[in-house]
């Protein structure tokens, strides 16, 4: 299945992290382990994901190099085992819950880190068309970093950082 993606980003400063889980929708709460192929490129677009106990290979590829926010998405559905042989080996991964929450009135999924990553949230936004993009970027009054288009907080980067270089670089925003 390939579908175009266009989404914003927003870190959550961990002072702010308690406060936005008030908005998860309850029941929504879903475990996540990508592992991120290795293929030399700057952005790292092919990933082995679990979702509970779903599993996937998906490539997520930019349309434009300089702007993450829209992209072209391609999943095929995996077995476990299959999932499991493709990704053993691989140590650059992620580990995170996904929720689904309700903020200023827009729906997103809100990524709470784990393993190396713990402390790390994030909020994403997805939009049907460039006009609902439009129409949040006007409307809504988010106080969050917007770190869409910063790579090394894109996924693919994220999963080769190591806990004291991520706290690092989260300073800059504290």
């Amino acid at each position: 299945m390939e579908e175009l993606e266009i989404e914003k980003r927003f870190l959550i400063p961990q002072t702010r992290i308690e406060e936005l889980k008030k908005s998860i929708t309850t029941g929504s709460g879903v475990y996540m382990n990508d592992f991120y192929v290795p293929n030399g490129d700057s952005h790292k677009d092919l990933r082995l994901r679990q979702k509970d106990n779903e599993y996937m290979v998906t490539r997520k590829r930019p349309i434009r190099e300089d702007d993450l926010t829209t992209m072209v998405e391609t999943t095929i559905e995996l077995s476990r085992q299959e999932y499991e042989a493709l990704s053993s080996g691989i140590t650059s991964n992620i580990e995170k819950k996904r929720y689904k929450v309700n903020i200023s009135g827009w729906e997103g999924e809100l990524d709470i880190f784990e393993g190396r990553h713990t402390g790390l949230a994030v909020v994403e936004f997805e939009f049907q068309n460039k006009a609902d993009l439009a129409n949040f970027e006007k409307e809504s009054k988010l106080t969050l970093p917007d770190i869409t288009n910063m790579e090394w907080l894109a996924s693919g980067r994220l999963a080769e950082t190591d806990a004291e270089l991520l706290q690092d670089k989260l300073k800059e925003f504290h």
